[in-house]
């Protein structure tokens, strides 16, 4: 959890508490203000003509609230809150927040169908026995991140429908199609589309179960057409190569580790953003050892950024006794899931295993995309898996620019973060408690939450040892004072910051993270300050 150093400070004195300095959520020069009885309104606005306070209107008569406005050319927010909550007419005063409808709930027409992203009971299912979509649709729908990456999730499936109406398709635009030509030379010839690993060619053939897939994770939201998938604006890179032999997979597997690598390597003028990948598919009873090249991709992968979602086995088993490839692979990049239901059950056709499996996700009549703009649904742990994936790709969409950069600089450690955050949103619940390392089912906005957390500054240390300095004779200006922040993320440099300096939640300056001292000679005397910090990373 990343933590901005908070400081109030009152001419010479000083403290230090942990805080979260936010962006101002309030309607600028405005104030809600609740007065004692028999209070003189009219008198109470005379007082403070300095500031402009003048009152618009009366709230509530019965509990005496007026809304007034003031000058916010004159004095910023946080004090002038601070003069008014001083008299002592004033029951209570504070900023006129805004507030927004909570849930966005989008008008593509087969919506209330999908009760894994919104169960109200449709389906004779149990209210919320669902991932909250809705709620973290009205923080974020997906697409790209804070610093313009176009969001892409990785399918490998038995292909996928190209024309279908609801989804978006990622395309290799640095490759020319059918021209037989490696024309952006990653080494894979006519590549615009996708991959076809089975028949090692750019063809990416349709297949109903890859087009149900697809949509689960990314259908295009709120177009008014059909469905909505769990990220709305997420790009689909279709790769065929789920089933066949081994070499199949890991063809299909390099060519995902390949486009990532060259969108790190170009800084983004080639390859793909992808941050997840998808594979619904596997070897029953499988065991790591026997699979050391497949069970390695996923480490391969996760070493550019990449974290993997894999479906389990649809059988009634315990993977920790008696294995599953790929959910049994131990490396830290791979999510293994399983198949919850719409009364958050264990689908009893689904795998489990409290070290190998971590989470469930709604697979059980899911419905999604088909072939030939159609819908339908469809059962099992391949259903369960786009979920996370595309939860996963929403989860990127809703970080700030801080650590959009640190995943840049760091991708491997800051996508193990992203896995942390994954988890530790779930949902408990008692079917998946002791059978599955977190007990819980897939929750895209508690997860959404917990990337929000992450204050835009450098992990784990804030800037300390901060204190304040005032001279009585020039009591208009505060000297402060702080040791620098590590520029380490999980031992790992992430390049250059720079120290934002903010005062009464407004932005004062930004000094280079060299810096360690600066002066504020723009201040009123007798008026309470309250200053916060954050290390903010900056651009290569």
């Amino acid at each position: 959890m990343k933590t901005i150093l908070y400081c109030l400070l009152l001419l010479v004195c000083f403290c230090s508490v942990g805080s979260l300095s936010q962006e101002a959520s309030y309607k600028e020069g405005e104030l809600l203000v609740q007065f004692a009885k028999g209070s003189d309104v009219e008198a109470f606005a005379a007082n403070y003509q300095s500031i402009g306070l003048h009152p618009i209107k009366l709230l509530s008569r019965r509990m005496n609230i007026w809304l007034f406005s003031f000058d916010a050319k004159s004095i910023n927010a946080r004090s002038a809150l601070s003069a008014v909550q001083q008299s002592g007419s004033v029951l209570n005063a504070q900023f006129n927040h805004y507030t927004s409808e909570r849930s966005i709930i989008p008008n593509d027409p087969q919506f209330g169908g999908q009760w894994h992203l919104n169960n109200t009971g449709q389906t004779g299912g149990i209210p919320d026995a669902d991932i909250d979509a809705p709620e973290a649709w009205d923080i974020t729908t997906g697409g790209t991140t804070a610093l313009g990456d176009q969001i892409v999730v990785a399918i490998v499936d038995g292909g996928v429908d190209l024309t279908h109406q609801d989804i978006a398709f990622f395309k290799n635009t640095n490759e020319i199609p059918n021209n037989g030509i490696d024309d952006d030379n990653n080494g894979y010839i006519d590549d615009y589309d996708g991959w076809n690993a089975y028949n090692s060619n750019g063809t990416v053939p349709s297949n109903s179960h890859g087009t149900h897939v697809s949509g689960i994770a990314a259908a295009k939201g709120n177009n008014g057409i059909g469905v909505s998938g769990v990220n709305w604006g997420a790009k689909v890179l279709p790769i065929a190569g789920s089933s066949g032999t081994e070499s199949i997979v890991v063809e299909a597997y390099g060519y995902a580790l390949e486009m990532r690598a060259r969108y790190n390597e170009s800084h983004g003028d080639a390859g793909a953003f992808i941050v997840s990948t998808n594979s619904s598919f596997g070897v029953d009873f499988g065991q790591p050892a026997d699979y050391p090249i497949w069970c390695a991709m996923y480490d391969s992968m996760g070493a550019v950024g990449i974290l993997s979602c894999a479906a389990t086995a649809n059988l009634n088993i315990d993977v920790d006794v008696q294995g599953d490839i790929p959910t049994a692979c131990p490396s830290n990049w791979l999510v293994s899931v399983t198949n919850t239901t719409n009364q958050d059950l264990r689908n009893s056709g689904a795998a489990y295993g409290h070290t190998t499996i971590d989470l469930g996700s709604p697979g059980t009549n899911v419905l999604s995309t088909l072939p030939g703009n159609t819908y339908g649904t469809l059962t099992g742990t391949s259903m369960a898996t786009p979920g996370v994936a595309g939860a996963i790709a929403l989860m990127y969409s809703a970080a700030n620019a801080g650590l959009i950069q640190a995943y840049r600089s760091n991708p491997a450690g800051v996508a193990l973060q992203f896995k942390d955050w994954l988890l530790a949103g779930t949902d408990s619940i008692g079917a998946l408690q002791g059978i599955t390392v977190t007990g819980g089912r897939l929750n895209v906005y508690n997860s959404i939450l917990l990337v929000r957390s992450y204050g835009d500054t450098l992990d784990p240390n804030a800037p300390s040892n901060v204190h304040a300095y005032s001279d009585y004779s020039t009591p208009t200006s505060m000297l402060l004072h702080w040791t620098n922040p590590s520029t380490l993320l999980n031992g790992q440099p992430i390049g250059p910051f720079v120290m934002r300096i903010l005062r009464n939640d407004l932005q004062v300056t930004e000094v280079p993270g060299s810096d360690s001292v600066y002066t504020d000679s723009t201040l009123t005397d007798g008026l309470l300050y309250t200053y916060s910090f954050q290390t903010r990373l900056t651009t290569n």
